[in-house]
């Protein structure tokens, strides 16, 4: 017997979860956890801090880049004159010493190069794998045999030597956050790209899959309509645990002395400036730190919290 379009759409949808109530059961699943709701909350106002940093250092009456000598200690060598490095009304979190700028302005506004980087590497990152991963798992043969190969190279590439010789000789004309971004996404896509394929090769057994196979769908229709779909749990978890590491990659390098260059402010720019006052101005290390620690904690958290949300069986656990 031989079956129309129309009955084989009908006898493929029982077979595939609608995406929309499936990302609305997870959604309710993560409201519905305390550690989620947390993570959310803690992901959100760091978003929101990072956007309204312009907002939040003029509140305070303060920019990242003015320098305050009259605040520091010149019998020290430039520590901050006060307890706790400086922290008054006028500079909330205190000043940093040898310079005397806002350590509160520069926080803010370096929570916007940290966390835009990040997210611009995820998603270089996301944009990569899904199109490899994909052509991995719907191609031919030899397709996947190729591009498999050459996710397993990615993989196998020693990526902190890379970011570190490819910052170092690129001039230093070309934006470094720009830079720093395409570095990260262009090293590290290889891990989505291996997690949808494999999910690409399971789905494509699916009986709605063949059902539109047998329609005549394109390749490219059948993996945005009927692939893709099925992808977000995996994908959404893993870009919500990737991004808390490309913060901490980018930290690195710019504690390294190769990532985003004074004056614009980032976290790991203020930690390797503040490793040789720790004994005299704790607060200039601890407070970065921290900042770097929450944010970090609160990324991991809210992927641990999609994983159980939107995982089937998350809700009897």
């Amino acid at each position: 017997m031989t079956l129309t379009s129309t009955e084989l759409g009908a006898a493929a949808s029982p077979g595939r979860r609608p995406a929309g109530g499936a990302a609305t059961t997870g959604w309710a699943r993560l409201r519905a956890r305390p550690a989620g709701r947390v993570a959310l909350l803690t992901v959100g106002l760091l978003v929101l801090v990072a956007l309204a940093a312009p907002l939040l250092s003029a509140v305070e009456g303060q920019d990242p880049n003015t320098f305050h000598d009259d605040l520091l200690d010149s019998a020290t060598g430039g520590s901050p004159l006060g307890r706790f490095g400086g922290i008054s009304a006028d500079h909330w979190l205190g000043v940093e010493p040898t310079t005397g700028r806002d350590l509160f302005a520069r926080l803010v506004y370096g929570a916007r190069v940290s966390l835009g980087v990040a997210a611009g590497a995820t998603a270089g990152q996301l944009l990569i794998g899904l199109l490899v991963g994909l052509a991995a798992g719907l191609g031919g043969r030899w397709a996947d045999a190729v591009l498999s190969r050459v996710t397993d190279l990615a993989l196998a590439l020693p990526g902190l030597f890379f970011s570190i010789a490819l910052l170092a000789v690129v001039p230093q004309s070309f934006p470094r956050p720009l830079l720093l971004g395409l570095i990260l996404a262009g090293l590290g896509w290889a891990p989505t790209a291996r997690i949808v394929r494999a999910e690409a090769l399971v789905l494509r057994e699916r009986e709605y899959v063949a059902a539109a196979q047998l329609t005549g769908a394109s390749t490219w229709r059948i993996a945005r309509r009927e692939i893709l779909p099925g992808l977000v749990a995996p994908v959404a978890t893993y870009t919500a645990l990737a991004l808390p590491g490309n913060m901490v990659a980018e930290a690195g390098l710019s504690f390294l002395g190769l990532g985003v260059k004074p004056p614009t402010p980032s976290w790991g720019q203020m930690l390797s400036g503040a490793t040789t006052w720790f004994q005299v101005d704790p607060a200039y290390v601890l407070i970065p730190a921290l900042t770097l620690l929450v944010c970090v904690l609160a990324f991991t958290g809210l992927g641990e919290a999609l994983r159980v949300a939107l995982d089937p069986k998350g809700a009897r656990r």
